[in-house]
């Protein structure tokens, strides 16, 4: 038997909508999978934490409690991100059931509103910081010196590029040197200046607005960064660790029905074979997905904006199902969800991002 590594946690921390939530409730129920477990965690991802922001990207205190108190109350461990990224790399033990909390753009609400709840609860958290944003706008942005007083209360304060640009768009003439050139400049940018006014530099970077490409995972390799997007799922060793998912939480996805079975979820295991990129042009893009555990076939589904999608076995195939929509698709972003029951009322759970630059953002 292989030997439990040593758990590195064990100690004292200082510090789907309407339909598919339906759906995914009734998948939960259908019964256990014949899968081992393994090392895995989710990701929270949050915005704004007000009532008076834009209701796209945020939630509002009470429910940020709530989703705190449901952590809390459901037997979770919340880490710091880089422990957790660690272990998974490293093959290192974690808790039963992981959670990692974090914050995109450094929003003042997120000082005001969740990090004394944090604090209270003892637990760590992740800022995603746009450096050259940070002070810009005291009513929006948090300033350096409440961005230190959170990292000496346990926060970690990682890169989110210097002007929280649209990575996939290209300037007037640019060609893909310069335009590579430029989105490294960002990201080196912004570690340098977190660097300067915080101490810290942990090379952790989400992608502005979760948008990404090939050749923009390349280069946040090649710079030594681990990446994060912004597509749903729970994360494991077989994640992609230049594009993690994280369950993103505001608007319509904040109430905790759609909560609870998003962070109770876990990480297929599959390998990606369509697309290879997630940049597309087209109103019907195919993804194909080959897994290589022992799932509920026979329950495997996938959505996109709730709606149901064609899932279709490719034959001869062990494991390889082909998935793609039922009308055409619109929107600069989506993303197609997967699920498969899974052990003790929980569910498998796989995002396949979507990015059509061509679209404008709304």
């Amino acid at each position: 038997m292989r030997a439990v590594p040593h758990c590195h946690f064990c100690f004292p921390v200082p510090f789907l909508t309407g339909v598919f939530s339906r759906i995914l409730l009734c998948l939960a129920a259908l019964g256990p999978t014949l899968l081992a477990a393994q090392p895995q965690a989710v990701i929270l991802q949050y915005h704004h934490i007000s009532s008076a922001t834009p209701r796209s990207t945020s939630v509002t205190p009470d429910e940020f409690k709530a989703h705190m108190d449901y952590l809390r109350d459901h037997d979770f461990t919340v880490l710091p991100l880089a422990s957790v990224l660690t272990a998974l790399q490293s093959g290192e033990a974690l808790p039963a059931k992981p959670a990692v909390i974090t914050f995109d753009d450094a929003y003042v609400s997120v000082y005001e509103a969740a990090f004394p709840l944090l604090r209270d609860y003892g637990w760590p958290f992740t800022v995603f910081v746009p450096s050259g944003l940070v002070g810009s706008n005291p009513g929006l942005y948090s300033s350096w010196s409440q961005l230190r007083e959170m990292a000496g209360q346990g926060a970690t304060l990682a890169n989110h590029s210097v002007s929280h640009a649209y990575f996939l768009e290209r300037l007037a003439g640019e060609d893909d040197s310069h335009w590579l050139a430029r989105i490294e400049k960002e990201i080196v940018d912004a570690e340098a200046k977190i660097l300067a006014e915080t101490g810290q530099s942990h090379k952790i970077h989400a992608y502005p607005y979760g948008e990404y490409d090939p050749a923009i995972e390349a280069l946040v390799e090649r710079l030594g960064y681990i990446g994060l997007g912004q597509h749903s799922g729970p994360i494991n060793a077989t994640s992609d660790f230049a594009a993690l998912p994280r369950f993103p939480f505001s608007g319509i996805y904040a109430p905790l029905r759609t909560f609870a079975p998003k962070v109770e979820s876990l990480a297929f295991d599959l390998r990606q074979i369509e697309p290879a990129g997630p940049v597309t042009d087209v109103a019907r893009p195919l993804a194909v997905l080959e897994f290589t555990g022992n799932y509920r076939w026979d329950a495997l589904a996938c959505y996109v904006n709730d709606r149901p999608m064609q899932v279709e076995h490719v034959a001869g195939t062990g494991q390889r199902f082909r998935v793609s929509p039922s009308s055409d698709l619109v929107g600069r972003r989506f993303r197609y969800n997967c699920t498969a029951p899974g052990r003790d009322g929980r569910y498998y759970w796989y995002s396949v991002p979507w990015f059509n630059p061509a679209q404008p953002d709304r």
